[in-house]
């Protein structure tokens, strides 16, 4: 064949495939997705559509934003000679896993326990259990609002997920999901974990504590600083 029947052979085929190309264009861009959350043609999910930590739906959620409003505390070094108490606590505009609102609001006139969380740490996940003992044995004092706070978030550390870990170790009080940036924790001063704060109704700190607590120890502490 000469040169020239194979440069119009070429150019048949070269048309042929430019039309296959964009029949499949014109049928993925009019077919769209089967997945309801997709955006555009590649199938990727909208900006818009992510909450903060990038999963579609709410599934998944480790992160909330939360508000702080008034000073932060200093981080704690020990409760003994604490500059935090007597100081008034911040408040925390926060919400759940769910993205439930959830505040800690100092100065309302209530008292609040609030014990600040890691799924990570194998000391949360040996006081978990004898904080619901604790309150299954009706030791919560009455109008104490218990609240917990989710915090320090690793992805590549044990119990992740969070929002499924919290659930499987049946916490019974409501919880908040700390931001990616921490700003729950440090608006208390946490240093380590688990860690607890309590506050009085006028919205002072009464009392920070670092580490495991037996219920026992936790009542007396409660009393002490609750009366």
């Amino acid at each position: 064949m000469t040169s020239q029947g194979n440069s119009n052979r070429n150019k048949i085929i070269v048309a042929i495939v430019a039309v296959v190309v964009a029949a499949l264009a014109v049928a993925l861009f009019v077919g769209g997705s089967d997945d309801s959350s997709s955006n555009g043609s590649n199938g990727s999910v909208a900006t818009s559509d992510l909450p903060v930590d990038g999963l579609p739906n709410g599934e998944g959620v480790s992160n909330q934003p939360v508000k702080v409003i008034g000073e932060d505390l200093e981080p704690f070094a020990s409760p003994d000679g604490d500059p935090a108490v007597d100081q008034i606590a911040p408040t925390l505009n926060g919400k759940s896993f769910d993205g439930t609102p959830i505040s800690i609001t100092p100065g309302d006139g209530r008292q609040y326990m609030v014990v600040f969380l890691a799924h990570w740490c194998p000391h949360c996940n040996a006081e978990i259990p004898q904080l619901i003992k604790w309150k299954e044995s009706g030791s919560v004092p009455e109008g104490l609002q218990v609240i917990g706070i989710s915090t320090s978030v690793a992805s590549d550390r044990p119990n992740y997920p969070p929002s499924e870990w919290i659930l499987a170790t049946g916490w019974p009080w409501p919880i908040i999901a700390d931001s990616e940036a921490l700003d729950a924790a440090k608006a208390f001063g946490v240093t380590g974990f688990p860690f607890f704060a309590v506050i009085d109704g006028d919205g002072t700190v009464k009392v920070r504590v670092s580490g495991e607590v037996k219920p026992d120890v936790l009542d007396k502490i409660l009393e002490s600083a609750l009366g």
